[in-house]
């Protein structure tokens, strides 16, 4: 399971590790694509094997439901790492997340979420911890 905050910065070449921690449970094969929030999120290639077909069945003849689908298949970039473990973060997906040089990963139980700094901070501050919880415990069963 991957859980946990760490902050850390990109490099002058744009390049990022993924934390140590998250790294294990991601595996070496995984996707960089536009996270439905304001972040790059980072899936394990089993991961997006699964989340690409449950949405195989959006029919060849609803062409702005194809639009979308076209729009989400284009926001996919491969996690090519360099022999040091480095991977650099596409131009795309850092203008899209506001990425700059500081960043905060977070592991999301089968994912992960890079956010800018600034991006991170906004989030925390627009609800207190006990608001987010509450609303954590509304919109479970």
């Amino acid at each position: 399971m991957l859980f946990g905050e760490y902050d850390h910065q990109v490099d002058a070449k744009n390049r990022i590790r993924i934390p140590v921690k998250l790294k294990s449970e991601l595996g070496s094969n995984y996707v960089f694509m536009k996270g439905a929030a304001k972040c790059i999120s980072v899936y394990p290639a089993s991961k997006v094997d699964e989340l690409v077909s449950s949405l195989s069945g959006i029919s060849t003849f609803d062409a702005e439901a194809q639009k979308s689908f076209a729009e989400f298949m284009a926001s996919f970039y491969p996690g090519d790492e360099d022999g040091q473990g480095r991977v650099v973060i596409p131009e795309k997906l850092r203008e899209y997340a506001g990425i700059d040089k500081e960043v905060v990963t977070i592991g999301m139980v089968n994912h992960v979420d890079i956010y800018s700094k600034e991006e991170r901070e906004r989030i925390k501050n627009e609800m207190s911890y006990q608001d987010r919880i509450s609303l954590l415990k509304d919109r479970t069963k």
